[in-house]
């Protein structure tokens, strides 16, 4: 497609085409195409190679929506946001590290690689072809440009060669093949007995002095946190927002100036042959009348952009380069394709690439929207911004008068029309709405505040959202009174003690297999119960059949010695049963019955490992002998 035309277009972006353009193993935030000099745009500087916010800002919120994904609805942004930071200035340094290293050793990447890399990304294909104004739209509308975006591409390529080189360049032995087969696909002897505790409940009593003594002996247990009532002043944008009055001039002259935002330019979609010039202007003109005669004449402008055009992003679309407003392609081409009617084929037109023969397929006029269909839109964004300059200017004095006057609340309020609200009782693990939070909970049991009685600092909920609190009561850590607590502490008796009657009887169990008797014997006639023995059985690690617990238990003892028949262990299921397993062999997986396919995605498995941390110790050693600048403050 041509330069100017592929780089002018508009349309509908798939993010995950950020996703592949990543170096492996995550290096998230490739470096920016811009040159920013100042030490303000700088995240760090890794051997005097800048590393901007704007790739640190990448790489964070990409950390941030991957931790977010992970813990869903339990996400808490003031948790992890030092995690988040950490993780995602570590990436970028690391990339930075890889990319001098990869440019170091002489790696580069062609054009020709480049496009095929791009040309491979399904996002860009039409009907399974590669559409070049599908390219740049969906570029485009990222907000990208494309050179911005195969800039970035091909450093991902450069720096996936060095990756790969030393992760492909990994092998795996006979022996380690072997050897992992025989682990994966080993099996172990397994019978156990479970016992189910509450059972024994019924026949347990917990009396009052046994309350008391586990009273007297775990006080620290049955304390109350220590807890907080505080005073604060909230401010924010969306508090802020009713208070704010908009007239009928503002409305207007906000429309005026926005009024482009509710109109759509018109449109228009076209197909064009491109003839180039190559060494010959004469000839390439020649050539083009040729073909507009033959359009002239009736022949398919498809088939003939096929088989003629030298656009071959849209040659192959039948010349379809898709719908375009004034503004976007040169300005020759763009002065027929406007002067067209629908279905009509324009003389052929000269531009820097070539010859253009122009045939207008379509027409989306342009449409618009009027004050009244959007007064509700834009006085709302009227008194947010209003809000927000409100917001900023009060939050200024906020702190400021916070400080100055550390020992009341009273000033900022009168000076800000503030009111002073009251929380209830707090504890260090919070509450609900803003005193679930940790920074604001942090802030509560600070020194300044618990301790010398001061206001806090004005804390940033959000960019939009700002408190200041102080202590109004504190209630220390206490022992609760026995009264209140004696029922928990009755269950727990009860817990124990039935816990310890069916370990006694897993150890009867236990003594009567190490005796001689047989799995079923043993379990019989047990303080007068019959319990159910599961009989020996191969499994393997990955079994559904027997308690997961039972299995990752049993594949954990070490091979029986030879003079001993079975080995015992018990231990607790997560259903509140009491296991007793009795472990009696092991077969290794048999490597004579491998298939080849079996071996050669072992062997994968073992080389993509080691590669894995023979890279990682090459990217350690690298970090040991890199200087690294870090600049927090821009963070």
């Amino acid at each position: 497609m041509l330069q100017m035309i592929r780089d002018r277009a508009s349309g509908l972006f798939v993010w995950s085409i950020v996703g592949l353009i990543i170096i492996t193993f995550a290096f998230v935030g490739l470096n920016s195409y811009f040159d920013e000099t100042d030490e303000g745009f700088q995240a760090a500087l890794v051997n005097d190679q800048k590393v901007t916010v704007y790739e640190y800002q990448v790489a964070y919120s990409n950390e941030q929506r991957r931790i977010q994904q992970m813990f869903g609805e339990n996400f808490d942004p003031d948790l992890f946001d030092d995690q988040i930071k950490k993780t995602a200035l570590d990436r970028v340094i690391d990339n930075a590290i890889v990319m001098q290293a990869a440019t170091g050793a002489g790696m580069r990447v062609s054009d020709e690689q480049l496009a095929g890399q791009i040309h491979a990304i399904d996002q860009f294909s039409e009907n399974g072809v590669f559409s070049s104004a599908l390219y740049k739209q969906q570029i485009e509308q990222a907000g990208e440009s494309t050179a911005g975006f195969e800039f970035r591409v091909r450093r991902s390529l450069i720096a996936d060669q060095l990756v790969n080189g030393i992760i492909q360049s990994s092998f795996a032995t006979k022996d380690d093949i072997e050897l992992t087969h025989r682990l994966r696909e080993q099996q172990r002897e397994i019978a156990y007995v479970s016992i189910p505790v509450d059972t024994f409940k019924d026949q347990v009593k917990v009396s009052d002095a046994e309350i008391e003594a586990h009273y007297n002996a775990n006080q620290n247990i049955y304390k109350t946190l220590e807890q907080v009532k505080l005073e604060y002043l909230e401010l924010s944008v969306d508090a802020l927002m009713p208070s704010v009055a908009v007239d009928e001039e503002e409305l207007e002259s906000y429309y005026d100036e926005q009024k482009d935002r509710f109109l759509t330019p018109e449109e228009r979609r076209a197909k064009h042959i491109l003839i180039e010039f190559g060494d010959d202007a004469d000839a390439a003109k020649a050539a083009v009348d040729s073909v507009y005669a033959k359009v002239l004449a009736g022949e398919s402008f498809e088939a003939l952009a096929k088989e003629y055009s030298a656009d071959i992003g849209s040659a192959a679309d039948g010349g379809d380069l898709g719908f375009f407003a004034r503004g976007i392609m040169d300005a020759n081409f763009e002065e027929t394709a406007f002067s067209l009617n629908v279905g009509e084929v324009g003389k052929p037109v000269r531009t820097e690439f070539g010859y253009h023969i122009i045939k207008l397929e379509e027409i989306n006029p342009s449409k618009g929207k009027s004050l009244a269909d959007v007064r509700d839109e834009i006085k709302g964004e009227i008194k947010k911004q209003k809000a927000e300059k409100a917001y900023f200017d009060k939050v200024e004095i906020l702190a400021n008068m916070a400080y100055e006057a550390p020992d009341s609340l009273e000033p900022a309020k009168e000076e800000l029309g503030l009111t002073i609200k009251t929380s209830g009782f707090i504890g260090k693990r919070g509450g609900s709405g803003i005193f679930a939070k940790r920074k604001v909970m942090d802030a509560a049991f600070s020194d300044d505040v618990l301790i010398e009685n001061l206001n806090s600092e004005a804390i940033e909920l959000s960019s939009n959202h700002t408190i200041v609190l102080r202590l109004k009561e504190h209630k220390d850590a206490q022992v609760r009174p026995l009264k209140e607590v004696s029922e928990q502490i009755k269950t727990t008796l009860i817990a124990e003690k039935a816990m310890a009657l069916a370990k006694a009887d897993a150890k009867v169990i236990e003594e009567k297999l190490k005796a001689g008797s047989s799995g079923a014997d043993a379990v019989k006639a047990v303080d007068g119960k019959d319990y159910t023995w599961n009989e020996k059985k191969w499994a393997r690690r990955d079994e559904a059949s027997i308690p997961r617990e039972i299995i990752q238990a049993a594949f954990l003892l070490p091979r029986l010695a030879d003079s001993d028949t079975s080995s015992t262990k018990g231990l607790m299921l997560n259903n509140g049963e009491y296991a007793l397993l009795a472990f009696s062999g092991i077969k290794d997986g048999d490597v004579h019955s491998m298939s080849d396919d079996e071996r050669a995605q072992i062997r994968d498995g073992i080389s993509n490992a080691v590669g894995i941390d023979e890279f990682t110790a090459m990217l350690n050693a690298l970090k040991d002998e890199a200087e690294v600048k870090h600049f927090p403050e821009n963070l």
